[in-house]
């Protein structure tokens, strides 16, 4: 969609509430920026965020002096009562506005752009789902007839690898890739933006229009596959019964997935939905107050713990023990869930 009278090419998403809205000069720039997000590209919102996207070495000569709030190992903050502005080294540069829900990015790197876009909108959306009583846990989520399958797999389990492989087992669809998105009534709602792999020969046989890659700014060279590539294996409903699938890897043995209690669970629910180990809770995209902040904040906090307990106590529990074969892993997984 174009805005003739500013010359600006803009897309609409909404994330259950949360409507984005992208700005770019250049319609290619928008569709990539959005690609992720397409899931929930709407034609008509009314905008709570406009996102401004500039593909320009940012207008340092125009910034305000505003003197350093603090700083990461790959950018520096910037804030007063006005502005806060996250400066990428030179590489790119993100703004806040206080009071306004207008963002701007500038960089001339594509790649730093698309990231940063992502980043600020996830960040964003976490905001909401706090305010929302919405609870994110960072997890496969894989849906088998009316049952949502709730798996946090540990780094280096191949989630991503045993995502694709389930993809491939007749009846089972993909509720996200990343992160399961609870509402207030306890209902896993789909969230598909992407599936990400870090070699690209395991995903040599899709076809290269659905495949794009990013050189992400802290962890390198990373290939994505649109979610359209397994259209109708994308699942669409908001499912009430739910499975939790906690995980462990070992070094030696085969796969096994028994029953346990949802005490168990607790430790996982904390790690990957309280305190969001995996999601991206935006230290430095999260621009109304950093990610240390929020989770420093008891209120919110408890309201993530009581959302996640309450998830453990619906949520029929199992433990999975993952072996080094992810192909294995994934077999004994498809295998396990027809048999509930």
């Amino acid at each position: 969609m174009t805005n003739d009278a500013d010359n600006l090419h803009s897309v609409s998403i909404d994330l259950y509430g949360l409507s984005i809205q992208c700005q770019t000069e250049d319609a290619d720039l928008t569709q990539e920026l959005i690609r992720p997000f397409r899931f929930f590209q709407k034609k008509h919102c009314n905008h709570r965020v406009v996102i401004q996207v500039e593909q320009t070495y940012p207008p340092y000569d125009s910034f305000p002096p505003i003197k350093a709030s603090y700083s990461t190992p790959r950018n520096i903050v910037f804030k007063d009562k006005n502005f806060k502005i996250i400066d990428y080294f030179g590489k790119g540069v993100v703004i806040e506005s206080n009071g306004k829900a207008v963002y701007k990015i500038y960089g001339q790197d594509a790649d730093f752009l698309k990231e940063a876009f992502y980043l600020l909108a996830l960040s964003l959306f976490g905001e909401h789902c706090d305010r929302c009583g919405m609870l994110r846990v960072h997890a496969l989520v894989l849906s088998y007839g009316d049952l949502a399958i709730l798996a946090p797999i540990p780094p280096g389990g191949g989630k991503s690898t045993i995502a694709l492989a389930m993809l491939r087992e007749p009846g089972f669809k993909l509720v996200s890739d990343d992160e399961a998105i609870i509402d207030r009534s306890g209902r896993v709602l789909p969230f598909p933006l992407r599936i990400g792999i870090l070699d690209r020969k395991v995903i040599q046989n899709i076809p290269d229009q659905y495949v794009y890659s990013i050189d992400r700014m802290e962890f390198g060279l990373k290939y994505f596959v649109d979610i359209e590539y397994w259209a109708e294996k994308i699942e669409t409903r908001q499912l009430t019964n739910s499975v939790l699938i906690i995980s462990e890897r070992i070094l030696r043995g085969d796969p096994v997935i028994y029953k346990t209690s949802s005490g168990k669970a607790v430790g996982v629910l904390i790690r990957d939905a309280v305190i969001g180990v995996g999601l991206y809770q935006g230290l430095e995209f999260i621009l109304n107050h950093s990610s240390w902040d929020i989770i420093l904040k008891i209120q919110v906090a408890m309201k993530r713990l009581i959302r996640a307990l309450k998830l453990a106590s619906s949520a029929q529990v199992y433990r999975f023990t993952l072996s080094g074969n992810i192909a294995l892993n994934a077999a004994v997984l498809a295998q396990f869930i027809r048999s509930l």
